[in-house]
């Protein structure tokens, strides 16, 4: 993310902390692969480095690919044109110089139909964390999800999306049996924040709201669900089961 706000900033665009952002992001990927770094395990007496995913070396010369969603046409073309007009990029720990940089445009999904009850398993491939009334929420809550995969669902379209988030708790529930690990992500400055990977089940009820929901939960591939998406938090894939449809495995390497 630091390389967004380097570049965003030769063009006059500053964001403070809690400010909303009209972006999110994806996790660096190197050689192809997400890596996960900044993970820490709890302990009684003080966080203990993650043996695999805590730091991550990166031999000189290897790509690496950063992928963002701008909510902003505008602020796509300042971000390729401050790119293009020097494609180097000086962080503290390396020198990035730019080999490609591709747009595509994403349409959002449109309501539509569904079932009287769908499956779905949503795993959490990057460190997410929800939050309620200030308390972390550290676990793959159903309702947590989908308020905020509705929230940014309407935030990016417009839809107005209140009667549905009224309705959550009698439309969707976790079925089976939830998996998640948790533990401490450094995002900078010496600052660990809680968070989770794992995996659920859902099981939306038909109700009206139902095109709306399954508009969002898919919207939540690109979007992303939590806080700090713009740090690579809160990055989903969901899969649509059948009705006899079971969880899978935890992602490889969640923590």
């Amino acid at each position: 993310m630091r390389v967004l706000y380097d570049v965003l900033r030769r063009r006059g665009f500053s964001y403070g902390r809690r400010e909303r952002k009209p972006f999110v992001a994806e996790p660096v990927r190197v050689n192809g692969e997400v890596a996960l770094t900044g993970v820490y395990l709890s302990s009684v007496s003080k966080p203990v480095p993650h043996p695999n995913l805590c730091w991550k070396e990166v031999e000189a010369g290897s790509p690496l690919s950063f992928t963002y969603h701008f909510a902003d046409a505008g602020l796509v073309r300042l971000f390729v044109e401050a790119f293009a007009e020097d494609p180097v990029v000086e962080e503290p720990a390396c020198k990035l110089s730019l080999a490609s940089i591709s747009v595509v445009q994403r349409e959002l999904p449109e309501p539509a139909p569904g079932g009287r009850l769908e499956l779905f398993k949503v795993r959490f491939l990057t460190p997410t964390s929800f939050m309620f009334y200030g308390r972390d929420v550290l676990y793959p809550s159903p309702v947590r999800f989908m308020l905020s995969a509705l929230k940014g669902y309407s935030t990016a379209t417009g839809v107005d999306a209140k009667h549905a988030v009224d309705g959550l708790v009698k439309t969707v529930e976790a079925v089976g049996a939830p998996r998640f690990k948790r533990f401490l992500v450094d995002i900078g400055e010496g600052r660990l924040v809680p968070a989770f990977t794992g995996e659920v089940t859902l099981a939306l009820h038909a109700s009206r709201d139902m095109p709306l929901l399954l508009a969002a939960l898919k919207a939540a591939e690109l979007l992303g669900v939590g806080i700090s998406r713009t740090l690579g938090f809160g990055r989903v894939l969901v899969e649509k089961l059948g009705e006899r449809g079971r969880g899978g495995e935890l992602p490889e390497g969640a923590g």
